[in-house]
């Protein structure tokens, strides 16, 4: 009999661990889906400026990926309707760290658009790739500074704008320290892209 009270006593014990662990992961889930969502939405809204409105979340085209370090990646497909009418669907892409519940890496990429007016400026975002960029200035940052360290960019500081000849230019900031001990800097960055192919022809970084 009291064999029998064990092995029940058990059995309801894994029980409960299993609905713990289920719930735990059900609040992760949640958590890395919320500042993912948030993260891109702002993305979206730094680079489309005050064009993009009313922008949704396909719940049941959206993946979680287990990745290393602790980390959840977050992809999707979305929409937003524009300023001057029509709707702009769009894959996006989004870290999460479990630890620190941060994100990282949030990009966004149009599937196809409504014609706009001639007078707007709309690059192609399926052509240029934020983490070329960054990963650039990551490169010469590092050549600059060989005992720089903790160097980090935010992610919705990113803005693009023409530039000449029918080139982009795209903008950001972030934040690194010059060596151990000293206090984090502020990273301006900008890199010059081909508009057509997505190529980096240049980049700058600067340190304040």
């Amino acid at each position: 009999m009291d064999a029998r009270l064990g092995a029940v006593a058990m059995t309801a014990l894994l029980w409960w661990g299993a609905c713990l662990n289920v719930a735990a992961q059900t609040d992760a889930t949640k958590a890395a889906v919320t500042a993912c969502e948030t993260e891109v939405t702002d993305t979206v809204h730094q680079m489309r400026a005050r064009d993009a409105q009313q922008i949704e979340f396909i719940a049941a085209r959206r993946v979680l990926v287990p990745t290393q370090n602790d980390e959840v990646g977050v992809k999707g497909e979305g929409r937003y309707r524009r300023a001057a009418g029509g709707t702009v669907a769009f894959t996006y892409s989004c870290a999460f760290n479990l630890k620190t519940g941060k994100t990282s890496g949030a990009l966004f990429n149009e599937l196809g658009q409504a014609p706009a007016s001639s007078a707007a400026w709309q690059p192609d975002l399926s052509k240029l790739s934020p983490e070329d960029c960054e990963l650039a200035v990551a490169t010469l940052l590092r050549d600059r500074h060989p005992k720089g360290s903790n160097l980090a960019f935010n992610s919705g500081s990113r803005q693009l704008k023409p530039a000449a000849n029918g080139r982009v230019l795209l903008l950001g900031k972030g934040s690194m320290e010059r060596g151990p001990g000293m206090r984090a800097s502020a990273v301006n960055y900008q890199c010059e892209l081909d508009d057509r192919s997505g190529r980096i022809l240049q980049a700058e970084a600067s340190l304040d």
